[in-house]
């Protein structure tokens, strides 16, 4: 992934994240990449990318099953 210089990287992350969500790559209620995972993948520091999920999970978009993952939230209709 190439990083624009001019926005943080992690809300560079969250926003890669909100685009698999909405482009159905990450099914709603579903197991996302761990953060050991996406950092490897995206060549970031597993900390960045913690840093993402928390905003993400601020946002209820994504959601945490302590030792299992994260997940992303269901929608509400």
């Amino acid at each position: 992934m190439n990083f624009n210089e001019h926005k943080p990287i992690y809300l560079q992350i969250s926003d890669y994240i909100c685009e698999r969500i909405l482009n159905d790559e990450y099914p709603e209620d579903e197991r996302i990449p761990s953060i050991r995972e996406l950092g490897s993948l995206l060549g970031v520091n597993p900390n960045t990318v913690m840093r993402s999920y928390e905003s993400l999970k601020s946002l209820e978009i994504i959601y945490d099953k302590r030792g299992v993952g994260f997940f992303t939230a269901p929608n509400e209709k």
